[in-house]
């Protein structure tokens, strides 16, 4: 396996997102569009909420993102814990009514199988708790085996904030 720099990453996945015809949009402004909510980008989705809520409409049904965010609410457990951060850079891939988990998944597993050339027998994947129809994808399309696929609830993989777009 390859060991990539930030730079390379970023542009392997923004390419391979360009490839499945994805608008690349550039990163947006650390402090919020008229988003009262919060302070500073959080998530690669939050400077996306207008299209998610049907406020705005997108430039494309699908794009890709290398978000800037600032996570202000972790800085308590910054050095605490292995997975709590203050700035860092969210890849996304984002859909607008276009594709999803059928798509989504396969196209996860081929960037870090194929592009990025991660042994299968080193990757696992989570899935919400009661996610059958990802299990299913992961399980039945993918071939991953049950063993691999971890199952969790809303303390560890649900996102929300405030109120609008939530989800595992």
């Amino acid at each position: 396996m390859h060991p990539y720099g930030l730079n390379e990453l970023r542009e392997k996945f923004l390419s391979f997102f360009e490839s499945k015809d994805h608008l690349i949009l550039p990163s947006f402004s650390l402090v919020p569009e008229n988003d009262p909510s919060i302070l500073l980008i959080n998530a690669g989705m939050t400077p996306l909420k207008p299209y998610f809520t049907g406020l705005k409409v997108p430039p494309a049904k699908r794009v890709a993102t290398c978000q800037k965010c600032i996570r202000t609410p972790d800085i308590d457990n910054v050095g605490k814990t292995s997975r709590h951060g203050t700035f860092f850079e969210m890849l996304g891939n984002f859909s607008f009514g276009d594709y999803f988990k059928k798509e989504a998944i396969p196209w996860a597993w081929e960037f870090m199988t194929e592009v990025l050339g991660i042994p299968e027998e080193r990757l696992y994947v989570s899935i919400y708790l009661d996610d059958d129809e990802a299990f299913d994808i992961w399980h039945n399309d993918v071939g991953l085996p049950k063993e691999k696929i971890f199952r969790f609830g809303k303390e560890d993989n649900f996102w929300e904030h405030g109120t609008g777009p939530c989800g595992p």
